[in-house]
């Protein structure tokens, strides 16, 4: 008999990284006017492009309808799903990304590995992986999330469908789109950031996956500095990619507990110019895994 890995209770939850326990407050619900629900998902299918390291998703039928004979007449079909937890839209714990450092504590490509553990504190990420996966603040620790969430349309900001291949998101394009939208971010915002990347997703472009327009450090840390507890993207690593040295990874989740939700669906948002609603992502508890598979919606 396996003996179940320690982990929280069903139900109960503590503060993940940046991520406050989940409420539903009055100025959360003073967000909600029309009681309009937006997906923020997209599709799964076979051969969407996931990162390089990542297995494809694939879907196998493992029982057809007619197939099941001791139950008749009734009838079942079903099937198995192989992908990796960074598929489509998704979320990442906080122990996806770590950051190799020296003995002072620098980065070094040659040093150790060390993962988030609360301000000012990492722990090495060698000390804390079994068999059974991530020990330390994997996705299973993550609580659902109920925010107030802010669209920064950046792509609608430059006047394009799309933004250049691997363009960066500078601290001044941040500023310029928070003014256009007369958009503030508030201690606790979740930022959705539109580049227009759905666009080569939808149409099978690789520039979604190889040269990808995104979060440059400076507009990181403006968003951080200004109360940002999760940074959301329409692409595939919130952050412009090359470099893929995750400095944007870094500085959010490994130096302050601030984790991504990747690959949304803002287009419909950014249509209808909504710039400021309620977030609600609800990650699956999967003990030792590095992130989950979500389906996120806002509510206007």
């Amino acid at each position: 008999m396996t003996t179940p890995p320690k982990h929280l209770p069903p139900g109960k939850f503590k503060p993940y990284g940046a991520l406050p326990l989940p409420k539903l407050t009055p100025p959360l619900l003073a967000l909600v006017k029309t009681g309009t629900v937006y997906s923020l998902a997209v599709t799964h299918y076979e051969a969407m492009p996931v990162p390089p390291p990542m297995v494809p998703y694939t879907l196998t039928p493992r029982l057809r309808h007619g197939d099941l004979k001791d139950i008749r007449p009734a009838s079942a079909a079903a099937e198995a799903v192989t992908m990796a937890a960074h598929t489509a839209t998704h979320i990442d714990a906080l122990c996806h990304v770590g950051e190799h450092r020296n003995a002072k504590g620098e980065p070094d490509a040659n040093g150790d590995v060390h993962l988030y553990a609360g301000k000012g504190k990492t722990v090495l990420a060698k000390d804390n992986v079994t068999f059974q996966g991530q020990q330390h603040l994997s996705i299973a620790e993550m609580p659902p999330i109920v925010l107030r969430g802010v669209l920064l349309d950046v792509a609608g900001l430059k006047g394009v469908d799309v933004l250049p291949d691997s363009y960066p998101i500078t601290k001044k394009d941040v500023q310029d789109t928070l003014k256009a939208q007369g958009t503030v971010i508030t201690p606790g915002t979740a930022v959705c950031i539109r580049t227009g990347f759905y666009k080569h997703l939808a149409e099978g472009n690789l520039a979604y996956r190889d040269r990808i327009a995104g979060l440059a450090l400076d507009g990181a840390k403006f968003l951080h500095k200004r109360g940002m507890v999760l940074a959301a993207a329409d692409n595939m690593s919130v952050e412009v990619q090359p470099p893929i040295d995750h400095a944007v990874h870094r500085y959010l989740l490994v130096h302050n507990g601030v984790t991504h939700l990747e690959t949304l669906y803002v287009d419909e948002l950014a249509k209808n110019k909504v710039y400021e609603f309620l977030l609600i992502v609800t990650p699956l508890r999967l003990i030792g895994a590095t992130g989950s598979w979500v389906h996120p919606i806002a509510i206007t």
